[in-house]
């Protein structure tokens, strides 16, 4: 496929290799940014980074799986897997590399037998900015009314920020309010709940019906 726009392909290289391949392109003026995130396979499938690339210039992205080719102490290539069409926007390819849960619900995807090992992934270029674009799409598209509202108050908003948050029309700001102060109460008292176990106060039976205070 040519594209200018950006795409994605999966790499079964090792970390080092993966980082100093794309930073290459990157330096040649092939790439402007790059992401990887690592996936530590729990199944029989091999270790694996999914990637999100953004051209800097017009790609044919079926002739550069040969820089990626890696030989293993073993002897075997470790190279790069794309698809023919492989064009990939930074929403989906962040939310899905990280393993996101409510985007995958969203979605409807199984999530993969993979650890996600953040300290593995890699991001060569400023991405300020695309994180936040992801994090608000996730508000918008891939959690439930509930959730969207208890994740403001989570965060310290008061109703009035939450109302223009989430664009909320007049028809709906009464049920907004009641979730809103039905979710504050709630974390009140399990917070009280919490600091009472913590004293001693309130205590809670163990498996053989001891009473004993939570720890």
């Amino acid at each position: 496929m040519v594209t200018s726009g950006s795409f994605g392909f999966i790499s079964y290289n090792s970390r080092d290799f993966l980082s100093h391949v794309l930073e290459e392109f990157i330096s040649d003026g092939v790439f402007s940014r790059a992401a990887c995130w690592f996936h530590e396979s729990l199944s029989t499938e091999k270790d694996h980074f999914h990637c999100w690339i953004e051209p800097a210039k017009q790609v044919d992205t079926s002739k550069i799986g040969d820089r990626f080719v890696e030989l293993s102490e073993d002897g075997s290539k470790n190279s790069i897997a794309v698809r023919p069409r492989c064009k990939s926007d930074w929403c989906n390819a962040y939310l899905y590399g990280i393993h996101d849960a409510d985007y995958l619900a969203y979605k409807g995807l199984t999530r993969e037998e993979v650890n996600i090992v953040s300290d593995e992934h890699i991001y060569l270029g400023d991405f300020t900015v695309d994180f936040q674009e992801a994090e608000n799409f996730r508000f918008r598209f891939c959690l439930a009314p509930y959730q969207r509202v208890k994740s403001l108050v989570m965060q310290g908003l008061s109703l009035e920020d939450v109302y223009c948050r989430l664009r909320t029309p007049f028809g709906q700001m009464h049920a907004v309010k009641v979730i809103y102060y039905s979710i504050k109460r709630d974390l009140a008292r399990s917070h009280e709940l919490n600091c009472a176990i913590e004293e001693g106060i309130i205590t809670v039976e163990d498996d053989d019906g001891k009473s004993s205070p939570f720890a």
